[in-house]
């Protein structure tokens, strides 16, 4: 608790707080990626919050006040400081994550990779950021900066100064092997990074290419002395079955925040390296293992992808990188627009919206699925359901 008392104090959102009206208003913590649903009173008495009114003034609720400056969602000033309190604009249903692609350079060749070789470029800066705020401005939650290898992006440290006042929870995706002592610096501002471990170090290099395991475990370990928050993804192969138990040991001595863990889909280079792939019955007993909330997730009464959508290098916007064929218009003229052209998939709709893991496996994988409303057959192996 404050010593300041804030009913004569100066009540400001904290810097990590911010409001985001989704389909009812909420209030977000970025740093723990936390969301508290609100009622409209607290909508309007937290964007009011300015850091120049008394909190006196603004409400006699002295316990919702007490609880937010405890949740570290409020902070209380003793003189006042003017901020600007942004509640952005709703879309139903909201777009709460972006996956931006800045690059489809790399510096690695797996064998898996979905992306197509001489793919799309690398995105203008100025586009970025354009696309960043305008995320924001429509609910935003957590923006996904993601490649190719976005190490790779030339303008990257640029890209997070003029994106560090962005209330969104900025997570960089990468294979680790760029990170070294002389630029972690420039990635201390981002909230999170998601490294892509598949493996142990036979596993991980059978995927990744000869040493690409000791240069990511470096990486992780300079992120982890600058006091960065991690995560981790990992493909299920043919050649990390007898690996995982080493990996669950490391994340969470790590402790990690999340650790995503997906069956492989055949597109892009996979399609040449088939001996990597497993059964879909052997590869979902793997997917246990996994925890955190990921952002992939449906929401209630869809299928996947509901909150989410990808843009590519050169802008344009996509349901996930998979669907690179079929845009939904260019990010750079309006994301919004290109968020009203996505198709929502109901699941009363789906072959299977009458099977009774509907509501826990929300159907899956639309990509991996035969077609739009067919069955994801990885889901079905995974709860158990027989086709």
């Amino acid at each position: 608790m404050t010593s300041l008392d804030w009913k004569t104090g100066y009540l400001c959102l904290h810097p990590k707080a911010a409001l985001k009206h989704l389909e009812t208003p909420f209030i977000y913590h970025i740093g723990r990626d936390e969301l508290y649903e609100i009622d409209d009173t607290a909508f309007e008495f937290l964007r009011q919050c300015n850091g120049i009114q008394a909190g006196g003034s603004l409400t006699s609720d002295a316990e919702f006040v007490e609880y937010c400056i405890e949740e570290d969602l409020l902070e209380v000033k003793s003189e006042p400081q003017s901020m600007e309190v942004r509640s952005g604009k709703q879309h139903i249903p909201s777009l709460r994550y972006l996956e931006l692609h800045l690059t489809h350079a790399c510096n690695l060749n797996c064998a898996h990779c979905y992306l197509e070789p001489g793919g799309a470029g690398e995105m203008a800066i100025e586009d970025a950021v354009r696309i960043t705020r305008e995320f924001s401005d429509i609910g935003g939650l957590r923006l996904l900066i993601s490649g190719g290898e976005p190490l790779m992006y030339p303008h990257l440290e640029d890209y997070l100064d003029q994106t560090a006042d962005v209330k969104v929870r900025r997570v960089l995706f990468t294979n680790g092997t760029r990170i070294d002592s002389n630029n972690v610096a420039r990635l201390a501002d981002v909230d999170e990074i998601q490294f892509s471990l598949d493996g142990w170090e036979s596993g991980h290099n059978r995927l990744r290419g000869k040493g690409a395991f000791s240069r990511t475990m470096r990486g992780i370990e300079i992120v982890r002395a600058a006091g960065i928050a991690i995560s981790f993804s990992t493909m299920i192969h043919r050649h990390n079955l007898d690996e995982f138990d080493r990996m669950a040991d490391f994340i969470r001595e790590a402790d990690a925040v999340e650790w995503g863990i997906d069956v492989m889909t055949v597109a892009g280079s996979l399609s040449q390296h088939m001996g990597l792939t497993v059964g879909y019955e052997q590869a979902v007993a793997f997917m246990e293992y996994g925890f955190g909330g990921g952002y992939h997730g449906a929401s209630e009464g869809y299928a996947c992808g509901r909150h989410l959508m990808a843009v590519m290098p050169d802008g344009r916007a996509v349901k996930c990188g998979f669907y690179m064929d079929k845009p939904l218009g260019d990010a750079r003229y309006g994301l919004a627009d290109c968020w009203r052209k996505m198709e929502h998939i109901p699941l009363s709709d789906l072959e299977c919206g009458d099977c009774d893991a509907i509501d826990e496996c929300r159907g899956g994988c639309r990509y991996r699925a035969p077609h739009p409303l067919a069955p994801d057959p990885a889901m079905c192996c995974l709860y158990g359901i027989s086709r």
